[in-house]
């Protein structure tokens, strides 16, 4: 039953790239009648390519992997014993959920034929009209027409509905109806329903309004008409408020080119790329055609004999959910007696004695004397002699110098009026005009001409244009 879970899986994601490649490039176009096609086969092939496989290339990328997915799968037989009661539950929950589906299905289509069997019925040719006459609701099931007599537009209605008959669209419906009972996990089918009806509407519209009916008046009748009206999944109607607004813009829009159709070529490559991927990247035992078997198969049969065989032993050892697996009994261990002790020697009878034995002294050598070892002195390091350098003599101080007595000095200026004469303690000084003649001394400064003090007690003598100064320190 894990087959048919892993086959759901693989075949739900192939049928979720082709419903992408659809929505990214087919759905806008207006080529009804081939998008109407590509939903329905992709949908099939999407289920077919799971049990599809090209042995030759799983020839050339699994040999070199045989023993090890083999000895994966004996490691995980214990696992798998332990993953029962899940793998119940799993397949518990989707058997009930297909069931609600299917019962949910079957009452849609009862509901149908009951409708047909309650109401008044004429029957044209291989088409059975069957009166409405409480209801403005108009939908066909298979060749069965549903509609008011009393409907304005009758003609219209008509003509509309007989295109779903004619190209059997309710057969559409049943097909995917199935497939969302069988894959109901997966929301792609729900949008592929959906898409479909879609679909079969803009058929129906495009051939009604092809020749007599102008598409203004036929949007404006589907308005006027489509609000209040119940839908019924399992049946294609024309008044149907969800999707009206779609039809309309597609009524008006202008055809697609024809090299637009060449877009449909692209799913090939998806298709092979899928095949390829379900060869090489799931490792699966429910593939059941081989497009392409290896070319030598007579070299290649005893390899896949012993890999089935080993496989069957695998399914052997696994034990259904709740048997118990049988005790393995294993041979008694082979137990080999020890060998026989020897016999002791018997206790002679009565009390005998027996001589002392006389053992030898023992001979005791004196130690030899221990040699006392010379320390070893350690090697003298020798210094170079200190270099000793004779103090420099210092000189003796100075004799305290005398206190210099300061020996009076007369100073004297004389001079007519060209020379001024100064007589330093008998030395003579001559000047010039315009010279001065500056001089320090320690008493009384004499003069005989006339001088006028000034504030630093310095006596200014003037002889004609020549000045002198004297300027005591003390």
């Amino acid at each position: 039953m894990m087959n048919w879970l892993y086959y759901l899986l693989e075949a739900n994601l192939y049928l979720a790239a082709f419903y992408g490649f659809y929505r990214l490039f087919l759905h806008k176009e207006t080529f009804y009648s081939l998008n109407r096609g590509y939903l329905i086969v992709t949908s099939i092939v999407a289920f077919i390519i799971p049990l599809l496989q090209v042995g030759y290339l799983n020839n050339l990328l699994n040999n070199q992997q045989e023993a090890r997915i083999l000895s994966v799968q004996v490691a995980q037989v214990t696992e798998t014993s332990k993953a029962l009661t899940v793998t119940d539950l799993l397949i518990f929950c989707y058997l009930s959920i297909a069931a609600f589906f299917t019962v949910k299905m079957a009452i849609s289509i009862y509901k149908i034929i009951l409708l047909s069997f309650n109401a008044k019925k004429q029957k044209a040719g291989k088409v059975t009209y069957v009166e409405l006459n409480h209801s403005h609701a108009a939908f066909s099931f298979f060749n069965l027409l549903f509609l008011n007599p009393s409907v304005a537009e009758k003609h219209t209605i008509l003509k509309h509905e007989m295109v779903h008959i004619q190209q059997k669209h309710s057969l559409d419906i049943i097909f995917f109806e199935i497939v969302q009972i069988i894959a109901w996990f997966n929301p792609i089918t729900y949008f592929i329903k959906k898409d479909i009806k879609l679909l079969h509407e803009y058929i129906a519209d495009d051939i009604t309004t092809d020749n007599d009916i102008h598409k203004h008046d036929y949007a404006m009748f589907l308005i006027q008409n489509s609000f209040g009206i119940v839908p019924n999944q399992l049946a294609n109607q024309i008044f149907n408020q969800s999707i009206l607004k779609r039809r309309i813009n597609m009524l008006n829009k202008e055809r697609s080119a024809g090299r637009a159709r060449l877009k449909l070529l692209f799913a090939l490559p998806i298709a092979g790329g899928m095949l390829c991927a379900s060869t090489m990247a799931f490792t699966k035992d429910y593939a059941m055609i081989d497009l392409y078997p290896e070319k030598y198969e007579s070299t290649q049969s005893v390899k896949q004999d012993t890999s089935k065989k080993k496989a069957t032993e695998l399914e052997t050892v696994r034990t259904k959910s709740g048997t118990k697996a049988k005790p393995v009994k294993f041979p008694p261990p082979i137990v080999t007696p020890d060998p026989p002790a020897a016999p002791r020697p018997k206790k002679p009878a009565g009390n005998v004695k027996f001589p002392p034995v006389k053992f030898p002294p023992p001979i005791v050598t004196p130690d030899p004397p221990a040699k006392h070892k010379k320390a070893k002195s350690l090697k003298e390091v020798k210094f170079p002699p200190p270099i000793v350098t004779p103090d420099k003599p210092v000189p003796p101080p100075p004799p305290p110098a005398e206190p210099k007595k300061d020996e009076p000095t007369s100073i004297s200026i004389s001079g007519t009026n060209q020379d001024v004469v100064l007589i330093t303690n008998g030395e003579q000084t001559k000047a010039v005009k315009t010279q001065k003649i500056t001089f320090t001394g320690r008493g009384t400064v004499a003069t005989d001409l006339q001088g006028k003090p000034t504030k630093n007690g310095v006596n200014t003598v003037q002889k004609g244009t020549v000045t002198f100064e004297a300027k005591p320190t003390n």
